[in-house]
């Protein structure tokens, strides 16, 4: 008995680079109006074509009819007022279209490959529009089809999948049982129920519909003129391209995939317009975060065919906040032992090592103000950090020998730009995922040694930050002096720590050898974040920019997606799935300085001794924040489920109580205005 492999094709063997159909449209349209074929927008005309084949099919009568591509072109001509010729202008250029975003499916393809082996027979069913031939060629094209394979497509028979009729004529014309049949397709009730009805043995095949994150995207298409959609497509055609071991595998994936891959990629394509309408052709690239941010960079500007220098630059706090000091006074200090935003720990040695000093050589000055030997370890509170704060600033001595280590760094450090060619002229930019201007300032006061220009720089964000001599870096997301953008997306610049992370350590200094400059690392490679799965996430992202469509002449890739870009932020770091949380979760997250850097977890579960003080941050709409790096989302998500009905229900009764309180009390309050 000859077992039938039945296989769907669209969204099932084959995904369009597109999150739907209907932006497939608008591709289309893009394109008409480019080729002044249409006198309407591309907009106008994507829902011109969607209405179109929706009444294609209403006047022949419903889905078992044989509505074809040529009937749905007579409704648009009907209603644009078309020639014969420009309607079949447009059909032609929709099928050429059509061949262009269709991508093979490497998950759907196996599947085919292993009933072949089992020696099933192969048939391909869909739905559709397309004539059988047209969608057979493209099989042939993507080395899919096998001489003794068969298509059946609704058009041709007059029956659906989704009325569960062209299952019927499968079996007939196979002259197979419908119990030999075995179907394989992503949609829901076509390919799943209506093939149960028919008796037919059922292999869904869901990973081919968008995910939430993807839909996020595809709902953004129209404001973003089909860069979103086109995002949505990679994301999907990435997800389906790459195979994972455990379900942590699958959770790094569709989140670098999903969110990761969209953020950064538009992060670098907003770059690449804005040094296009500046005329910059220098990119500079920071470590840590620039490493992944440059192999986009490279990906990008080959599809856009751009002409731009790309380098890896090796720098950090611990690096260049050093060399950038010229004097010990309140603003320079500040750079390096801020009072606010600092670490959790720091000891003497610790504060001591970002100015290359160890607590021996400035012994008798610590001893002054009561810092001996045995504290030289000890975490210092927020007084004793005041005061050695203060006392750096009056002793003579500190001073005098940290400007002589920050003169030696500073002599290696300009020989370290020069060889990588940033000091030749100002036709160039560094790139940054920070918020605070740090590195962007002190590379500027390094560079002011020389009388030479501040840089210009562009920046994920701008915290709410003094303005500076040496000017500010243009942000991308948010700027918060002017209250300006996404201020209040939750967790982006955490999320981007880690999925910016570089396969090596930290940059600690610099090194002159035989003349030529070498960056020293913390550790050589950035072993605990290469453990925890980040080579997945890396190889994800890129995945992405491999297949993320930027055709100019179907979408805009310049186009604006910082909307969704938050959207997407905002719905993985508040509702994370269980299989996220657990996943990314567990990051080591480094935190500190250098050498003295120590590795955090960012979410574990709560406790019965955290309840008051989550109940007390929910009441006080405060975000939940334990530390500087946390994540209460997917802290919830591994909190077992009695203590989240705890943690929610008691919440509930807080609010429920204030409503009452307020209420009782603006009724007395109105009752004592009526009485006075």
């Amino acid at each position: 008995m000859t077992v039938i492999s039945s296989f769907d094709v669209f969204d099932t063997v084959l995904v369009r680079k597109s999150g739907s159909p209907e932006s497939s449209f608008l591709f289309l349209g893009r394109k008409l109006k480019k080729l002044d074929l249409i006198q309407i927008t591309a907009e106008s005309f994507a829902l011109v074509r969607a209405e179109a084949e929706r009444r294609a099919f209403e006047n022949a009568g419903g889905l078992d009819s044989d509505v074809s591509l040529e009937q749905i072109y007579r409704e648009v001509g009907h209603v644009l007022s078309l020639s014969v010729d420009q309607i079949e202008r447009l059909q032609a250029l929709e099928r050429k279209l059509e061949i262009e975003l269709l991508a093979p499916v490497p998950q759907a393809l196996n599947l085919i490959q292993k009933a072949r082996d089992n020696q099933h027979k192969v048939v391909f069913v869909s739905d559709m529009y397309l004539e059988p031939d047209f969608i057979k060629d493209r099989l042939v094209q993507l080395h899919i089809w096998h001489a003794e394979d068969k298509i059946y497509v609704s058009n041709t028979y007059r029956k659906s999948k989704l009325s569960g009729q062209l299952y019927y004529e499968v079996a007939s014309r196979e002259q197979a049982k419908r119990s030999q049949i075995i179907h394989c397709g992503n949609h829901p009730w076509s390919d799943v129920q209506s093939a149960l009805k028919a008796g037919l043995r059922v292999q869904p095949f869901l990973e081919g519909n968008l995910n939430r994150y993807e839909q996020i995207m595809e709902n953004y298409a129209w404001m973003s003129e089909g860069l979103s959609s086109a995002m949505a497509g990679a994301s999907r055609l990435t997800r389906l391209s790459l195979s994972h071991a455990s379900a942590k595998e699958s959770a790094l994936q569709d989140v670098a995939a999903g969110v990761a891959a969209p953020i950064l990629v538009g992060f670098v394509l907003w770059i690449l317009k804005r040094t296009q309408e500046l005329g910059i052709k220098r990119l500079y690239f920071l470590a840590r975060d620039g490493q992944i941010l440059i192999a986009i960079a490279e990906r990008l500007i080959q599809k856009l065919d751009l002409d731009y220098e790309l380098t890896y630059l090796y720098g950090s706090r611990q690096a260049w906040l050093l060399p950038s000091m010229t004097v010990v006074d309140q603003e320079q200090l500040k750079r390096i032992f801020p009072l606010e935003y600092d670490v959790d720990y720091l000891s003497p040695r610790v504060l001591f090592a970002r100015f290359c000093i160890t607590p021996d050589e400035i012994r008798s000055s610590l001893e002054k103000i009561d810092i001996s030997a045995n504290d030289w370890d000890r975490n210092l509170n927020e007084a004793e950090r005041q005061a050695l704060h203060h006392h750096i600033l009056s002793d003579p001595d500190i001073q005098q020998l940290i400007l002589a280590r920050a003169a030696e760094k500073r002599h290696a450090l300009l020989q370290y730009l020069d060889q990588v060619h940033l000091t030749d002229d100002n036709n160039y930019c560094v790139i940054d995922l920070g918020t605070g201007a740090t590195l962007h300032n002190a590379l500027a006061a390094v560079l002011d040694t020389r009388n030479i220009a501040p840089p210009r720089s562009f920046y994920l964000g701008l915290r709410n930050v003094a303005d500076s001599q040496y000017g500010l870096p243009e942000p991308y997301m948010y700027d918060q002096r002017y209250q300006l953008g996404f201020n209040h997306v939750s967790g982006l610049t955490t999320l981007l720590e880690m999925v910016c992370s570089a396969d090596h350590g930290s940059v600690i200094d610099y090194q002159i050898r035989d003349n030529q400059v070498y960056p020293i690392f913390k550790e050589e490679s950035n072993q605990a974040v290469l453990d925890w799965g980040y080579p997945i996430v890396r190889d994800t992202i890129l995945h992405f920019a491999d297949h993320l469509l930027l055709d100019a002449s179907l979408l805009n890739p310049q186009a604006d997606v910082r909307s969704m870009v938050a959207t997407l932020q905002q719905a993985f770091w508040l509702t994370p799935t269980q299989n996220e949380a657990r996943a990314w979760g567990t990051f080591p997250m480094e935190d500190g300085w250098g050498k003295e850097s120590e590795f955090i977890t960012l979410a574990a579960p709560y406790s019965l001794k955290d309840l008051p003080r989550l109940w007390w941050h929910a009441v006080k709409d405060i975000e939940i924040l334990w530390r500087r790096h946390w994540w209460h989302g997917a802290a919830i998500q591994l909190t077992s489920p009695w203590m989240q009905g705890l943690f929610y229900n008691g919440q509930r009764t807080i609010f429920f109580l204030r409503k009452v309180f307020q209420k009782t009390l603006s009724t007395k309050l109105f009752a004592k205005k009526l009485t006075s």
